[in-house]
Parts: C-alpha cells; sequence; structure tokens
C-alpha cells in the first residue's frame, strides 16, 4: 500500500499542491491525471522526497516515509522522472547497474532482466545513454527505476515525446510487470489513452487539488468530463 496523505508542497514560499490525498493499493495501477500546470510533477516529486513537505505524509507499507529521497527507494519506492534524466555518459548497462547497486542489488541480474524486459536496449547495451533516442532514453529510465526492485512506481509523465509504438511496448511491459511481480504502479500523465490502457482507477488534479476519483470505465464513457478536466 502507498499512500499520499493531505500533502501540500511546493517551492519556496509557493504553494503548489494543497491537501492533497490519494493511494494505490498493492499490486494496483493507478492514473493521475490533469492538465500541464495542475501540479501532478510537483505532487510526484514531493512523494519522492525531492522538495520538502509543508504539510502532510507519505506511507510505504504501512509506514511513514523516511524525509531523504535515497532512503525511500530502498524503502521500495521506484521514480521516473518527467525528462528522464538517465546517465547521459554511461552506457545503457552501466546506468542499469548503477542503480541496482545503489539500492544493494546485483548489477549482472538486473542488467539481464531488463535486456529481457526491454529487448529494444539490447543492441544498444554499450552504448552512452546520451546518444539513445528520446523514446530509448524513456525506456532506459524505466529500466533503470525496475533494478532497484521496487513495491511501488512512480512515473511522470513517461509519454511525453515518445512515438506511439514504444508508448505501446511500455504498455505492455507496465502490465506484466504489474502482474507479475506485484509492483504498485503510480502512473501522471496527459495521455488519457495510454493510462485507460494500463490502470483501472484513476484520480483527476486541478489546480493543486484532487478534483475527482473516478473509476477507468467512468471516465472512458463521460466525454464531456474528458473534455472538462483534461482537453481531451
Amino acid at each position: 500500500m502507498f499512500r499520499i496523505s493531505n500533502a501540500t508542497g511546493g517551492y519556496g514560499k509557493t504553494v503548489i499542491v494543497r491537501d492533497v490525498s490519494l493511494e494505490v493499493g498493492s499490486g494496483e495501477i493507478v492514473a493521475l491525471l490533469g492538465r500541464n500546470g495542475v501540479g501532478k510533477s510537483t505532487l510526484m516529486r514531493y512523494a519522492t522526497g525531492l522538495i520538502p513537505p509543508m504539510g502532510g505524509t507519505v506511507e510505504i507499507d504501512g509506514r511513514v516515509a523516511p524525509p531523504l529521497s535515497a532512503k525511500r527507494a530502498k524503502t521500495g519506492l521506484g521514480y521516473v522522472p518527467q525528462g528522464r534524466y538517465v546517465f547521459e555518459r554511461m552506457t545503457v548497462i552501466e546506468n542499469i547497474a548503477v542503480a541496482a547497486a545503489s539500492n544493494g542489488h546485483d548489477g549482472k541480474t538486473a542488467i539481464a532482466e531488463a535486456l529481457a524486459d526491454f529487448p529494444m536496449l539490447k543492441p544498444k547495451a554499450h552504448d552512452l545513454a546520451g546518444g539513445l533516442s528520446g523514446g530509448q532514453q524513456q525506456v532506459l529510465a524505466l529500466a533503470r527505476a525496475l533494478a532497484i526492485r521496487p513495491a511501488v512506481l512512480l512515473l511522470d509523465e513517461p509519454t511525453e515525446g515518445v512515438q506511439p509504438s514504444i508508448i505501446d511496448e511500455m504498455a505492455g511491459v507496465l502490465k506484466r510487470i504489474n502482474a507479475e511481480r506485484g509492483i504498485a504502479i503510480l502512473v501522471a500523465e496527459q495521455d488519457l489513452d495510454f493510462c485507460l490502457s494500463i490502470a483501472n482507477r484513476a484520480y483527476v488534479m486541478e489546480k493543486g487539488a484532487i478534483r475527482l476519483e473516478t473509476d477507468r470505465a467512468t471516465l472512458e464513457a463521460d466525454k464531456a468530463l474528458q473534455q472538462e478536466l483534461l482537453g481531451v
């Protein structure tokens, strides 16, 4: 179980998210939807400990998460930030091995699993990450997050700037690892189709707060709501 309770946070004295609460059950995939600028990325950074909280708590498996982001990773919280942030001067396999080792896992095993999960990375295994395409870097960022063996995986705009074929591949991998490994996933996105393809329910943010919690079927059927809240 992953839970954010009454989260309030932002940058400096500027409050971006206020009194936000949500939860992701064990082995569940949940979408966090909303237009640009509503606070999705800020909430993700709050959850991972990358910005100091102004109020509220984060719980992982029923325990209050430690304040430092590195320690949250060791408790099983994986994170793929918006913009990817791979280690550009390291090779693909070095990126994966470093992530695994930083959380006490075997790098060779992590590399083997990543290349099995994402076959497109195999021919690029010894290439520098900075030379990959945007879509390949996004896949590498996801593989690196999985290398820490997370119980909960947070994805921030994973489809941004990625071609449709790679988006489809990511969706397939996420559904498979969720089913096979029981990894809970919270995905912040504007791409409604991608979210509806993997998530069973969603929270919709508006102006730094949760406007609505809904299930996939209701959101999929209500075109007026999609237009109002998401502009799709």
